[in-house]
Parts: structure tokens; sequence; C-alpha cells
């Protein structure tokens, strides 16, 4: 069997190699891998698994959709412990640091996640204020203009080419304000949409973390027995 590397893998899917990175992280239960010094390589069968992610996100699904439907394709990789193998278990102590160490580390993934939720609010509640400033400044603006054309005609005739000059310069502001506005509305849609995705990433990771501790307990539980 041949075995390939992300930037093999990458280089055949045309998927970006940070990309097919992330890919292999969020998607592990589903990819074979070993490793090989030290790079984490794949077989060739994975090939088809990174070009189906490809396509299911291209049909507009989140990834939490994508691991339900790659469940109901392919099978999950399950990773074998020494005892099932056959081979003398570790001592209890050592099995238990292990257990522990990968348990800090789903948590501080947990952590890291929730710092980019609060980091993406922020950043929406940020763009929110702005707009609010925006359209505060575009009705002003309008209310000016309608006290300009409620002049008497014999004063607008008075106005100079100065005041005429200004009256353009406004009204290009008044473009160029709601230009950004709308702009601003549109990322302000994204920014939604991308905490939309990282909070069904953190259902996922709670739910993860809730499995993982079911299982490190009923391992401690036949260690202790």
């Amino acid at each position: 069997m041949k075995w390939l590397s992300v930037a093999e893998i990458s280089k055949i899917t045309m998927i970006p190699a940070p990309t097919a990175r992330r890919y292999a992280s969020l998607f592990k239960d589903f990819l074979s891998s070993k490793k090989m010094g030290r790079v984490t390589k794949y077989p060739e069968s994975a090939v088809e698994i990174f070009k189906r992610i490809v396509s299911l996100y291209n049909d507009g699904m989140v990834t939490t959709e994508i691991e339900q439907q790659l469940r109901s394709e392919f099978p999950r990789t399950i990773e074998i412990s020494p005892s099932e193998r056959g081979v003398p278990a570790q001592p209890a102590m050592n099995i238990q640091a292990e257990l522990s160490g990968a348990f800090a580390e789903m948590m501080d993934k947990m952590s890291k996640s929730l710092e980019v939720i609060a980091d993406q609010k922020s950043i929406i509640e940020e763009q929110r204020e702005d707009i609010y400033k925006l359209k505060k400044a575009f009705v002003l603006l309008a209310r000016s203009q309608k006290k300009i054309k409620a002049l008497p005609q014999l004063d607008i005739k008075s106005i100079t080419e100065e005041y005429d000059e200004r009256t353009i310069a406004l009204e290009q502001k008044d473009v160029e304000l709601e230009s950004a506005t709308n702009e601003l509305a549109q990322e302000n849609t994204t920014l939604k949409h991308k905490l939309e995705v990282m909070e069904a990433e953190l259902i996922r990771l709670r739910k993860d973390r809730r499995e993982m501790e079911n299982y490190f307990m009923d391992k401690i539980k036949r260690l202790n027995g």
C-alpha cells in the first residue's frame, strides 16, 4: 500500500496545503494514518475522502453536517489499544498519566475554540457600532440637504460657486457613506455565518469531551478494579 503525506494529497486533489491539513485534523476519525519519522502519512484511499469533504463544503454544508454525512459513507478509524492487540498492558500509573495528558489536550483545544468565538462576537459588535454611526451620519446629512432645498428661491440664486462645490462634495460623501454601510452590512452577515460555524464546532467539541470523559472514567474504573 502506498502512503501519502498531506503535501502529496494536496497536489493530487488540488486542495491548498493549509486547507488539507485542517481537513486532516477536523476529520481524523475517518482517515487512517501512521507516523513515518516526523511525518504523518495516509493511505491512497484517503484521497477520495478529501475530495468528498471538498464537495460537501461546496454544497454549503458546515463541519458538523459533513461529519454526519461522512459517518454514513465511510467507516470511522478505531485506534486499537495495546491490551486489545494482545500486548501486555502498561502499568496503571502510566496509562492514567497518558489519559490525563489526552484530556488536558482536549480541554486546551476547547479553550482555544471559546477564545475564537469570543473574538468573533467582539468583531461583530464593533461592526454593528460602526454601522449605527454611519446610519446616524447619513440621517443628519439627509436632513441638512432638505434644509438647503427648503431655502427661499432668492437665497439659492445668491449661493456662490464655492457653495455649489461643497454641495457636490456632500452628495459624493452621501454616496460613499451609503456604499460603506452596505459593505459593513455584508461583512456583518459573513461574520454571523462564521459565528454559527464556530458555535456548531463548539457543540461538537462538548460532545467529544463528554464521550472522552466517559471513556476515561470507564478506563480508570477498570484499572482500579
